[in-house]
């Protein structure tokens, strides 16, 4: 006996095309803040020494 089962019927897209365009924009939203945050972890770091640096400690967690 074997235990192959025929497929089953087509289901629904994963994602709906406002779904992924939210998806879209979200991920635009985030790279541009991303080049905000990397900027200003570059400008912290900059200050020297880092252990003491709460700037460059809080920007890396942001």
């Amino acid at each position: 006996m074997s235990r192959w089962k025929p497929p089953g019927p087509k289901s629904s897209p994963y994602i709906t095309p406002e779904g992924y365009q939210a998806l879209e924009s979200e991920l635009r939203e985030l790279w541009s803040k991303r080049k905000e945050v990397t900027l200003a972890l570059s400008a912290a770091a900059a200050e020297g020494d880092r252990s003491e640096n709460a700037e460059y400690i809080y920007r890396q967690r942001a």
